[in-house]
């Protein structure tokens, strides 16, 4: 089992919570979406996987729903409804069905015997050189490189000062608006949004579903200390 939910009346995998649901033992309005949500993604940040880039695309959609149920609760709307549990219920399959892939192949993988490559033959339509004859070659012939540096890590709290500073010009701003061009940025940017709306620092507004969020920076007298 990858991914285990418990809440009251129920403790399972997500794929045994859709069959609850089918059957009736569990009602669709009862399920605790954020509960559920922080589950999964605790469990899943727990995990030793090698491969975990894969889940982005999931875990992005998961903040996603996320950052919807924050929403609603603030406003003081219902948590779930019928067709919003049953979709949360069904990414959450989707999610454990991948991961249980990931831990699968890592552990088939596992059992494999690395050897190293054997050497190539030499090649005999050349001439040895010496050191000296090559540093030579190398000086007249080659050009150096630029040295490739890695990319700077782009975390929560680099994301939530990104956003402060972008906040600081109108106190407002579109979320289609910021330049996020990977599926990495969106997701450590909505987990910064998240941390700033539980501290009531910045809030959330998003007039239908699905459609674009404006992001407004609270009052100061609302706001809780980070």
């Amino acid at each position: 089992m990858a991914i285990t939910l418990s809440f009251d009346g129920f403790t399972g995998s997500p794929e045994e919570l859709r069959r609850a649901l089918r059957n009736g033992r569990v009602s669709v309005r009862s399920l605790p979406l954020l509960q559920l949500i922080d589950q999964a993604l605790e469990q899943v940040a727990e995990l030793d996987l090698p491969e975990r880039g894969s889940l982005l695309p999931l875990l992005a959609e998961l903040l996603e729903r996320k950052l919807r149920a924050l929403l609603k609760l603030d406003a003081d709307e219902p948590e779930a409804d019928e067709d919003e549990g049953e979709s949360l219920v069904g990414l959450l399959v989707e999610l454990d069905e991948a991961v249980r892939f990931l831990l699968e192949r890592a552990e088939a993988r596992s059992l494999v015997i690395r050897v190293p490559p054997a050497d190539l033959p030499p090649d005999r339509r050349l001439g040895r050189l010496s050191v000296a004859t090559l540093h030579r070659y190398a000086r007249r012939y080659i050009r150096p490189r630029a040295l490739l540096l890695d990319e700077e890590r782009f975390g929560v709290a680099e994301a939530w000062r990104w956003l402060l500073a972008q906040l600081s010009r109108a106190g407002w701003l579109w979320f289609s608006r910021l330049e996020l061009s990977s599926w990495a940025d969106r997701t450590v940017t909505f987990a910064a949004l998240l941390e700033g709306v539980r501290n009531r620092q910045i809030r959330l507004v998003q007039e239908e579903p699905f459609a674009d969020l404006l992001i407004e920076l609270e009052p100061e007298e609302e706001r809780r200390p980070a």
